[in-house]
């Protein structure tokens, strides 16, 4: 069992979130849920990597009705198709999304009728990869140091990113993250000379300083959270964030899509309270929820916007961003005043597991007014 207050009172004193007892209804859908990431010889058990985003739309208080007819008429949905999917709305990857006009009827639907946008993007190469730098940075005892914690996660996942076959490889052959004491040094070793081959990719400082915690981590008696655990499992599911959002939001309504691996983890470890069974959350079938339909075409865009940013240098992006004209233009403008309206009316509505200068490229392309859009989760 599970007691979701314990897990709450953490995030919250974590997070400093202050709207946690709000009584909200949220609907849940999933996209890149790859269900576990581990290291074979050949490489990793998927030919791509995108971020997975559990998300959907929220509204105030208990549930209400969600008529979506006057949407599907509006988008001119076929009455055959039995429920709206991303697919009824755009097509393609993150920037063939934004020249849908279908898609600006969509995103002013949901502003016109008192929806937020919530939602949890990871990046799973990056949360694959910050246990390395928490197993050495505490251990080093410099609150200098310590401040730049994120920098230094995000410069390293940069670095294993640019060269993604030595960083399989490497995993592979020290049976990451389950290293033994014997291996605790060369693989550090090795991980160095991996940024030494790639050190072009950061800056110069931030090479050095990167480097250097990864060589002091080479003197320390473990590396706490990369030893002993099963050999080449980087992710072994992903309810830990179904948990977060029931957990965090416990005087919420939470409808989720039915999704069964999640569905069968809730079984073998119930999520209760204080002894007692969590009875506000329930699994239903999306053609009978226009809420989780919503829910479908919201993570759609977010995880191919994310999954974007990860993949696209941030020169391009920049590039991308210029170039944006017409619906393009009008529909980055309505997803960024959907995300910050829904940012200022509950910090808690948007989680991000991944690199702060995936973060940066974010606030870049869909230019937040105050130039800086929600900060990372810590891990």
């Amino acid at each position: 069992m599970v007691d979701i207050d314990e897990f709450r009172e953490s995030q919250i004193r974590l997070y400093g979130l202050t709207k946690a007892n709000e009584s909200y209804t949220f609907y849940h859908d999933e996209t890149n849920n790859i269900r576990k990431l581990h290291v074979a010889a050949h490489g990793l058990n998927v030919a791509e990597l995108k971020v997975f985003v559990l998300g959907g739309v929220v509204h105030d208080g208990a549930p209400r009705p969600i008529d979506v007819q006057p949407l599907r008429a509006a988008m001119q949905i076929q009455k055959t198709a039995r429920e709206i999917k991303l697919e009824h709305v755009a097509k393609g990857d993150f920037l063939e999304l934004l020249r849908s006009a279908k898609l600006t009827t969509f995103l002013r639907w949901i502003t016109d009728n008192r929806l937020m946008i919530h939602y949890h993007e990871l990046d799973p190469l990056y949360w694959s990869i910050v246990d390395i730098v928490d197993s050495i940075l505490p251990k080093l005892r410099d609150p200098v140091l310590f401040q730049y914690h994120a920098l230094l996660k995000s410069d390293l996942a940069a670095v294993l990113r640019s060269d993604l076959p030595a960083t399989i490889g490497l995993f592979h052959h020290y049976g990451y993250p389950g290293l033994t004491p014997e291996s605790r040094k060369p693989f550090l070793n090795e991980l160095v000379a991996l940024l030494e081959h790639n050190s072009a990719v950061l800056p110069a400082l931030n090479a050095t300083m990167l480097k250097g915690v990864l060589k002091s981590g080479r003197g320390l008696d473990s590396l706490d959270f990369i030893e002993g655990y099963p050999p080449n499992m980087l992710i072994d599911d992903f309810s830990t964030f179904y948990l977060g959002r029931i957990a965090i939001f416990k005087h919420a309504t939470h409808v989720l899509d039915m999704e069964e691996s999640i569905q069968d983890r809730f079984l073998k470890t119930p999520l209760t309270r204080g002894g007692e069974p969590v009875m506000h959350y329930r699994f239903a079938d999306s053609k009978a929820e226009p809420g989780i339909q919503l829910a479908d075409i919201v993570v759609g865009v977010l995880g191919k916007m994310h999954s974007y940013f990860t993949e696209t240098p941030r020169d391009e992006v920049a590039a991308d961003r210029a170039n944006l004209t017409g619906t393009s233009l009008q529909n980055s403008e309505l997803l960024r005043d959907l995300l910050a309206a829904s940012h200022d009316a509950n910090i808690a509505f948007l989680n991000h597991v991944s690199s702060m200068h995936d973060l940066d490229k974010l606030d870049l392309f869909l230019g937040f007014q105050d130039g800086t859009y929600a900060p990372p989760m810590k891990s």
